[in-house]
This record gives C-alpha cells, sequence and structure tokens, in this order.
C-alpha cells in the first residue's frame, strides 16, 4: 500500500464504483477505541473470496492489504 501513513481523505475505484474513503492507520484505529474507554475484543482483516477473485477483474490487489478492518470493541 503506498502512503499508509498519510492519513485522510482519498478517492479511489472499489468494485467498479468511485468511492471517496477516508484513511487511518491500524494504530490511530486501535489508539482512539482505546482512550475513548473501550476494550478490543477482536480484530478480523477478511480477504476477497475465491469467487470473487476469479470472477471480477483486479481484484486479486485487494491481496495486498485488507479490503476491510473489522474490530469488535465494547465499553470498559
Amino acid at each position: 500500500m503506498d502512503g499508509y501513513q498519510a492519513e485522510g481523505k482519498r478517492e479511489t475505484t472499489f468494485l467498479t464504483e468511485d468511492v471517496v474513503k477516508y484513511h487511518r492507520t491500524f494504530a490511530t484505529y486501535m489508539s482512539n477505541l482505546i482512550d475513548a474507554g473501550f476494550t478490543i475484543r477482536a480484530v478480523k482483516e477478511p480477504t476477497p473470496s475465491e469467487k470473487m477473485l476469479r470472477e471480477i477483474p483486479g481484484m486479486t490487489d485487494e491481496l495486498r492489504r485488507p479490503m476491510f478492518l473489522i474490530i469488535s470493541a465494547t465499553r470498559s
């Protein structure tokens, strides 16, 4: 991933759609949750399914970094 440490607004294409996203580092997400009094219960980084890899052109690029970050947290 290029520019990982540069947080902020980014424009990209995802599944053929133009989208605006706001990039934050993993450390920023975790630190903000912990500082707000949350306890981290689980972290998941899903990958594309075999079907997606076969049927969607360019989906193999999603193997370079997680498509999504899913954090389960509860307020302490």
